[in-house]
């Protein structure tokens, strides 16, 4: 009799301790979840927060096309996020990533109404986009219907 209390001690105990287990291995990967579900909020919160609109693109010579884009959002945008943007142009169907230059064919910008070198809501941006070949005779649409 005492032989079989023993026993069912040490399962007892057995079970107490794979319980105290199982428990914090279920909490850790809460606590995972709560983290990966608080990123992914934080970046769609970053996503919702950041609009830009196209207010014009004109041909200023034949090589060189201005595009004045505002930021409607309310995300405050770097100087330097702004360089690391893509800029896909070129005619219907041909279109190429243009990169960012100082000179020379490229895209450079520069802030109209800012104080400082960060993007802030409601103002805007003038972006200088230059070809190394003719744009005569291309047609430019609407930025906002491509």
């Amino acid at each position: 009799m005492a032989s079989s209390i023993v026993s069912e001690g040490i399962v007892l105990v057995a079970v107490v301790i794979a319980a105290a287990a199982l428990s914090q291995v279920f909490l850790t990967s809460m606590a995972g979840l709560e983290h990966g579900t608080l990123s992914m909020s934080d970046r769609l919160s970053d996503k919702m927060q950041t609009s830009i609109d196209v207010i014009s693109a004109v041909n200023t010579s034949s090589t060189t096309v201005k595009v004045w884009v505002k930021n409607t959002g309310t995300s405050i945008i770097p100087s330097s996020v702004v360089e690391m943007s893509d800029i896909i142009f070129g005619r219907i169907g041909e279109y190429s990533h243009v990169e960012c230059a100082e000179s020379g064919p490229g895209w450079a910008f520069t802030l109209l109404n800012s104080d400082d070198t960060n993007w802030q809501d409601s103002e805007t941006i003038e972006i200088t986009i230059t070809t190394s070949s003719d744009l005569e005779g291309r047609l430019l649409l609407p930025l906002q219907h491509l």
